[in-house]
């Protein structure tokens, strides 16, 4: 009896374990095709959405994933954020062996909770649950279960049917939702289809997809440009706010109804800014002054509050503080301008340098930025109300060449800002290299440089000096400097400046053979980057940005130096950028003079131009390969 006592609980352990394990899990099961090439599959991944009525939705997710390697390791973190509008609940996660033996479990109560901002944020009510899961072992197989509740959205989540450097074995998607209220949906680079189903008044859209390899990612795509189903509602709501997704105006109507009564500042401050503006001689230089009494006097911070992830704080609030984030800035900006009687419209805008741009058939709220436009009868002014030091009515690439939904007095307008050009971007180089008889040189740097350019300018004088070692070294290409002092020079009349790097180099020449040096035509290395090879693209390539940039470079040999060989002077062109260069050698000053300039028109590159540009940059790579000779004479 007592022996029976003392193995009931190690009977009871057992049997509990063997009903935890899952052999379905088992590594063994996986088919090798879709464990070739990948660091994970998706063993099976279901998303349940129920929308009961516009605003209030259940979406229940579960996902089984076989980690194989620690290159997965990523897997094993589980990330989500909450607010007022958006719960987690019902949170589980198992861990399975190689053979689908249970080994851990993780609650609710087991997860750790912070706060969602990035440490730039002052206000910040949303949080984020999370586990990192460490096992030390693989391969193993995490299965998540959870809830998310909404009490508010405006969007939906997208179904992916591929993923990068992950198989999918079984993949379901569903949105459950009243026939008056139903989904709206599109495919962007796939073809898949929904099964359709009715109960009631309710339609199911379900997608699945079994058994896929990876997407192969093109490099310098856009970081969404994947293949998915966008997914977006009808009918929404926020905050008691409601409105309706199927037009670009009834968007930017719901729009309207948030800013309401918030875009407008009390009698004395508009005073103020007509005071400020009346000596104006036109409507532009009056935006000017009030676009630089904004970057002088206002600092950005990001305000993620409620329904302020929406809604911006009113003006007066964002005036009195000094304070704002891209909402509040430019609602602030819209209420100055309606002082002195400026129309001006708020912006939704999707930002980033690498963002695919708003589809103009397909209305969601796939934004993440704010900017102003304000219309003028021959040039519209755009301006980004964030930067402390981005010029008047220029955006760069950070919100440049896509659509945004102008908010106007009756409704959302989708427009086209601006296209990037080179002549904002420009950097010219002036290199002075005073050459010892050893082969050593004495290097002075002079850099000029506008737009997107000054980033980096910034950088190079108030970056960590080890940092910009490094990146002169690894990314402009120079050699080790065994000296090295970055100051600048100031323009008159002027807020900008010239970059100046003082320099000294053990050898000049990249080798030596008798009397003869070697020489490349610059100090460093003009333009490097190669276009990777592709066979087929399928995706537009992003260069950072268009440009002009040149250089001027002034070698002055030692007494008794000449030149014995200089390449031939070059020009390269493609429909998007053209290059050249020229070499000469004056005698009686004993200097080599080298030039080149590149010009890149349009820095987003389309399939169809890919291997022409490809070509391109290749030939100017080649280019700069050169070597001037000089010898002793």
């Amino acid at each position: 009896m007592r022996k029976t006592i003392f193995f009931l609980p190690l009977i009871i352990a057992a049997m509990f374990a063997s009903a935890q394990s899952k052999p379905q899990y088992a590594i063994s099961l996986i088919p090798d095709s879709l464990k070739t090439g990948v660091n994970s599959v998706i063993r099976e991944q279901t998303t349940s959405i129920i929308i009961k009525k516009p605003g209030k939705a259940v979406s229940s997710i579960r996902k089984v994933v076989s980690v194989l390697n620690e290159k997965a390791e990523s897997e094993l973190v589980f990330y989500e954020f909450f607010d007022r509008f958006r719960k987690i609940d019902d949170i589980e996660i198992n861990i399975y062996d190689a053979t689908g033996k249970y080994m851990k479990k993780s609650r609710k109560r087991d997860l750790h909770t912070e706060s969602a901002g990035d440490g730039g944020s002052l206000i910040e009510d949303s949080k984020v649950i999370y586990a990192q899961l460490r096992t030390g072992y693989y391969p193993l197989t995490i299965e998540i279960n959870y809830d998310i509740i909404y009490e508010g959205f405006l969007e939906l989540l997208d179904f992916y049917p591929q993923t990068a450097e992950q198989s999918i074995q079984l993949k379901t998607y569903s949105i459950t939702s009243d026939a008056n209220n139903s989904i709206r949906y599109k495919n962007y680079r796939c073809d898949l289809k929904p099964t359709k189903t009715a109960n009631g008044a309710m339609i199911t859209n379900l997608w699945q997809v079994k058994n896929v390899k990876p997407f192969e990612k093109e490099p310098g795509s856009a970081e969404d440009d994947v293949p998915r189903i966008r997914v977006s509602p009808t009918l929404f709501e926020m905050d008691d706010y409601p409105g309706d997704m199927t037009s670009w105006d009834s968007y930017g109507r719901w729009i309207v109804t948030l800013n309401n009564k918030i875009n407008i500042l009390p009698e004395d401050s508009k005073k103020f800014y007509r005071e400020l503006v009346k000596n104006a001689s036109s409507e532009r230089e009056k935006v000017a002054i009030l676009y630089q009494h904004l970057q002088d006097n206002y600092r950005y911070v990001s305000i993620q509050l409620g329904i302020g992830g929406h809604r911006p704080f009113p003006a007066s609030f964002t005036e009195k503080k000094k304070y704002g984030d891209c909402k509040g800035l430019s609602n602030l900006m819209y209420a100055m301008l309606d002082a002195v009687n400026i129309r001006s419209h708020y912006t939704v805008i999707n930002a980033g340098r690498k963002r695919t741009a708003a589809d103009p058939s397909f209305p969601e709220d796939m934004f993440n930025h704010i900017i102003l436009c304000v219309p003028q009868a021959k040039d519209t002014i755009w301006l980004e109300c964030t930067s402390r030091t981005q010029p008047f009515a220029t955006l760069g690439t950070f919100t440049e060449n896509r659509h945004g939904v102008l908010v106007t007095e009756k409704g959302g307008v989708l427009a086209a800002t601006p296209k990037s050009k080179a002549a904002a971007n420009v950097m010219h180089s002036t290199s002075f290299v005073k050459m010892g008889e050893d082969g050593s040189g004495v290097v002075t740097v002079d850099i000029d440089h506008s737009g997107e350019f000054s980033d980096i300018s910034d950088f190079m004088l108030n970056g960590e000096e080890q940092n910009k070692k490094n990146y002169l070294i690894n990314h402009v290409g120079f050699k080790q400097p065994d000296y090295l002092q970055i100051s600048k020079k100031a323009k008159q009349e002027s807020k900008a400046y010239t970059l100046h790097y003082d320099m000294e180099f053990e050898k000049v020449p990249e080798f030596s053979a008798g009397s003869k040096h070697f020489m490349n035509p610059r100090m460093y290395k003009f333009w490097s980057d190669a276009l990777p090879k592709s066979e087929k693209r399928q995706s537009d390539y992003y260069l950072d940005f268009p440009l002009i940039q040149s250089d001027s470079t002034i070698y002055e040999l030692p007494d008794g130096f000449i030149a014995d060989n200089l390449p031939k002077a070059a020009t390269l062109t493609s429909s998007l950028a053209k290059y050249e260069s020229s070499y000469s050698f004056d005698a009686q000053k004993k200097q080599l003079i080298t030039y080149c300039k590149l010009q890149i028109d349009y820095h987003i590159i389309s399939p169809a131009k890919y291997d022409e540009m490809a070509r391109f940059f290749s030939d100017v790579i080649k280019e700069q390969q050169q070597k001037i000779v000089v010898k002793k004479n």
